[in-house]
């Protein structure tokens, strides 16, 4: 069911009103606006959101990936799922809409886009006709509404990933499907503002295959597969160093009759024996509902009273 992102109560439509706290949504262009009202209000949020807008709107007009790259990143996605026939699905971080496309030709019951990204959610709209909700991760306004949520290079975004995981688990009905791909040990250090990034962030986190299955094991769920992915020929593994020649007679083997992305096609042994891959992904199954808890009542009272004894900016001391 669809709930208010301010109180969570549920709502009979998805334009309605709360009659619980008066929250609404509210629809912009082509989508609707599920942002809750904190977010709605803070200047956090609102420079998050820029920063999305603006990438949403570079990958629209020109890819920092290609297209065929990364919608075949999706099609192994989708390939590590099984079959989707009759089937809730959404697909939080929509991006270009290729995950979009495969669960509808898929044949799944319905077919959810989630971003926070109003450009690109407004063309997976109007290209796909399917319900789309512009969104916080953090706060997905669902309630045991899917069968399966798919997440891909979103985890590395979020700021805080506790709230994506809780609200994941919270928008799967039980026994529901989790599929989470991530960056694989990449190098954090190209995301800093001293090497000309210009917005504060992009990718906050990356991981491994521990770290990202205890991360989604510890929210409810219980990890079946580990998959790797996006190959590519300038990412080779670095023993291909020691031998140079052959390094570049492979790269240019692979780029020549692959390009970048049909690699994704390959063996996935031959994969891992020629390249070091881009992303590591889980798929995992919901084994328990997480119910809110207060586990910082002493930090909540000690954070309110001290918010309430500092001065706003220009008052006098």
């Amino acid at each position: 069911m669809i709930v208010c992102v301010d109180c969570r109560k549920p709502l009979p439509e998805q334009t309605a009103r709360c009659t619980a706290c008066g929250w609404q949504a509210r629809m912009e262009n082509t989508v609707l606006n599920f942002l809750s009202s904190k977010d709605r209000a803070s200047e956090e949020t609102s420079e998050y959101i820029e920063t999305y807008d603006a990438l949403a709107e570079r990958n629209l007009s020109r890819p920092v990936e290609a297209n065929d790259y990364v919608e075949s990143l999706a099609i192994g996605c989708a390939q590590q799922i099984g079959s989707v026939e009759g089937k809730d699905v959404c697909d939080v971080g929509s991006g270009r809409g290729f995950f979009v496309k495969l669960m509808l030709e898929a044949k799944a019951r319905s077919v959810t886009a989630v971003d926070i990204a109003a450009p690109a959610l407004a063309k997976v709209a109007e290209t796909y006709g399917v319900r789309s909700l512009m969104a916080n991760a953090e706060n997905l306004p669902f309630e045991r509404e899917f069968d399966v949520l798919v997440a891909t290079d979103i985890v590395e975004h979020v700021l805080n990933v506790s709230n994506f995981l809780v609200s994941a688990n919270w928008a799967l009905r039980d026994n529901g499907l989790l599929v989470v791909r991530v960056p694989y040990l990449e190098n954090m250090i190209g995301y800093s503002n001293f090497f000309g990034l210009p917005m504060h962030y992009t990718h906050l986190r990356t991981y491994d295959k521990r770290l990202i299955v205890h991360t989604v094991e510890d929210a409810g769920f219980k990890v079946e597969r580990v998959f790797y992915d996006g190959f590519r020929f300038d990412y080779m593994n670095r023993f291909w160093d020691r031998v140079p020649a052959v390094k570049a007679w492979l790269q240019t083997v692979i780029r020549d009759r692959y390009g970048r992305g049909n690699i994704t096609n390959l063996n996935k042994l031959i994969c891992h024996m020629l390249m070091k891959p881009i992303e590591v992904g889980v798929v995992a199954r919901k084994v328990s509902h997480i119910d809110a808890q207060d586990y910082h009542a002493d930090l909540k009272e000690f954070y309110e009273n001290r918010k309430s004894r500092t001065p706003v900016s220009g008052e006098a001391q």
